[in-house]
């Protein structure tokens, strides 16, 4: 009895547990009308802009469809394709485009081109260093030109200056000689208008006596002028009769004394 009871005991509460769930399911599952008006929904935004998806289609099948019209252009015979444009450039860093169906004369023609070329560049180089060392010489020999009438411009500058300093000494020696003449001249009329004077000055001897006077110690001519003339007017006379210059004489010394007679 005890069995039966548990048996029906777990088979209500598996009951109750199923019945659960069914209701737990039945509130989580969204509806039948409203999943198929959800899908309604999406593919109304699906097909509401069919530009944008048309234009990204083609973009999408653009770089496709190039590429394979590049790999089929490429699969063509070599007959059907046209030869690249050979490019000519007169420049140095020149570079020439060669045709893909290029044969062996081509080849060779190309070799003696390159060839030619490189002769004319090598010709091209050695003409310009010839003119660059002809510039060098020219631009050397025009300096040594330079330097050369610089020397010249010194030397010629040189002989002026010393050609003026020669006269600039000559006119100052004629300069000092004349001068020179003209103080002897001066100092020659001086002495002979002195003389003239003197000669004029000196009195007549015939009016006058001569007494010789033996100089004393400690004597002057002041003292002998008052001596004999009472005065010093006679010293001019004694000094003009004995040809003295000052007043010094000398202890036993003649002068002549001059006397009116």
């Amino acid at each position: 009895m005890n069995r039966v009871q548990k048996s029906e005991k777990e088979n209500d509460q598996a009951g109750e547990l199923r019945s659960r769930v069914d209701r737990h399911k039945a509130k989580s599952l969204p509806k039948r009308s409203k999943i198929h008006q959800n899908k309604k929904k999406k593919s109304k935004v699906k097909f509401k802009f069919p530009i944008i998806k048309a234009l990204a289609l083609f973009f999408i099948l653009l770089p496709i469809g190039f590429y394979s019209l590049y790999s089929y252009l490429q699969k063509l015979p070599e007959h059907d394709q046209k030869p690249n444009p050979i490019v000519i450039d007169n420049s140095e860093d020149a570079k020439e485009a060669i045709p893909t169906t290029a044969t062996a004369s081509d080849l060779k023609d190309n070799d003696e081109k390159d060839s030619s070329k490189a002769d004319a560049k090598k010709e091209k180089e050695e003409a310009k260093a010839k003119a660059e060392a002809e510039e060098e010489k020219q631009k050397a020999k025009e300096q040594e030109q330079a330097k050369k009438k610089a020397e010249e411009k010194a030397q010629a500058e040189q002989e002026a200056k010393e050609k003026a300093k020669a006269e600039q000494e000559a006119k100052e020696k004629a300069r000092a000689q004349q001068l020179a003449d003209e103080r002897a001249k001066k100092e020659a009329e001086e002495k002979q208008k002195a003389t003239q004077d003197v000669q004029a000055a000196k009195p007549d001897k015939d009016e006058y006596k001569v007494v010789l006077h033996t100089v004393q110690p400690q004597e002057t001519l002041f003292r002998i002028s008052m001596n004999y003339y009472k005065s010093q007017e006679g010293i001019a006379l004694i000094r003009q009769w004995n040809g003295l210059n000052g007043n010094e004489i000398s202890k036993g010394q003649v002068l002549k004394i001059p006397i009116k007679k």
